[in-house]
């Protein structure tokens, strides 16, 4: 009886274990198939994540992307401002795209993506909500910046490169 209670239990469903924050998860794009993926971690109280991201549906694009939970109503763009570390605040305002504030600058994803990958303790993030009233939020940092280099060199940036927006240079003739 216990022998066909182990295996049972040997058998039996086991609920997956989260992810750890910042690890990167890696899928192919439904429309044409290349990989995307991104790295986020739940703030400490629960109530929201920060996401860096890869979308490459037409171009290669990585975003930062904050989700509260509720999410706001909808708005215009809202101040958003990151610091590592007990750091000084970098701040930039950030679109608000289907209940997510979210930042695509290639300069400013750059600059803030390398900032998180340097955390050692914390990231703490303060957002301007609809109502002018500020929402502070803390994120753990990552074990290791491997996977928001993953993330990065999915859609082809170097770590700590922004891309250029600059036509390439015409050939010589």
């Amino acid at each position: 009886m216990i022998l066909f209670l182990m295996m049972a239990l040997q058998g039996a469903p086991t609920a997956a274990a989260p992810v750890p924050a910042w690890t990167a998860i890696m899928k192919p794009d439904s429309q044409n198939g290349k990989p995307t993926g991104q790295a986020s971690a739940i703030s400490t109280d629960g109530t929201s994540r920060l996401v860096i991201r890869c979308d490459r549906r037409t171009d290669d694009l990585v975003s930062l992307q904050f989700i509260p939970n509720p999410s706001f109503s909808p708005t215009t763009s809202r101040p958003v401002s990151i610091a590592v570390d007990g750091g000084n605040m970098q701040g930039a305002n950030w679109d608000f795209l289907q209940g997510a504030l979210i930042m695509s600058d290639d300069v400013i994803v750059t600059n803030l993506a390398v900032l998180i990958a340097g955390a050692r303790h914390a990231i703490r993030v303060r957002v301007i909500d609809p109502t002018e009233k500020p929402i502070d939020m803390t994120f753990p940092a990552p074990a290791s910046d491997a996977g928001i280099k993953q993330i990065l060199q999915t859609c082809n940036y170097s770590f700590g490169v922004a891309p250029s927006s600059l036509p390439a240079p015409a050939p010589a003739p």
